[in-house]
């Protein structure tokens, strides 16, 4: 399969039809070579093809994040450019993904690779998507990828604190949940 023939594949799936999307990420997982240009065809459309491309790419991340750290120049340069709900929801799950790894204690392809500029475009997105109108699940992912680098770097710690604080009253019950939890943690992260 080469990235053409992912491309049809992408497009004879209904919507985004998870189960789909599963049995072209197990495709994907046997065929590590077409994992770039999932990554490329998620972000070159702004239709339903990259939609399902990055539906896709979340399946095939959370069982391989180290295939994302050989693209992560060309992915973070581009989730800020993205407009869709559903495909900014993936995203920012990717994000958070890579944010956990990036503050883990072992040695990985993201922290040996993930460059500060790479790191700032994550960290500034994730802001944007805190602060902008998006559904809770896009802001609480945005709130573990804070929370993950703001282990390492500590005044984002600080401005999380204020946005969660500032608009918590005004969100879902989904979001006020993570927020106070997010708000803990930071709290013993500070203290320990």
């Amino acid at each position: 399969m080469n990235k053409y023939s992912l491309i049809k594949e992408l497009n004879i799936i209904p919507n985004t039809n998870r189960e789909s999307l599963k049995k072209l990420s197990k495709i994907i997982l046997t065929d590590q070579s077409l994992f770039e240009s999932l990554v490329e065809i998620s972000f070159d459309y702004d239709n339903d093809i990259s939609l399902k491309a990055i539906a896709t790419l979340e399946i095939v991340v959370e069982q391989r994040l180290d295939w994302i750290a050989y693209n992560l120049s060309y992915f973070t340069k581009n989730i800020s450019k993205l407009s869709d709900e559903n495909a900014i929801k993936s995203v920012s799950k990717i994000c958070s993904l890579i944010a956990q790894e990036y503050t883990s204690k072992f040695d990985s392809p993201i922290k040996l690779i993930l460059t500060h500029e790479q790191l700032s475009e994550i960290i500034e997105t994730c802001f944007d998507w805190m602060l902008k109108d998006y559904k809770s699940n896009t802001k609480t992912n945005a709130m573990d990828t804070l929370f993950y680098i703001g282990k390492k770097i500590g005044w984002i710690h600080y401005e999380m604190k204020l946005i969660i604080n500032k608009n918590i009253s005004n969100e879902s019950a989904n979001y006020a949940s993570k927020a106070k939890k997010v708000l803990d943690l930071i709290e013993k992260t500070t203290v320990a």
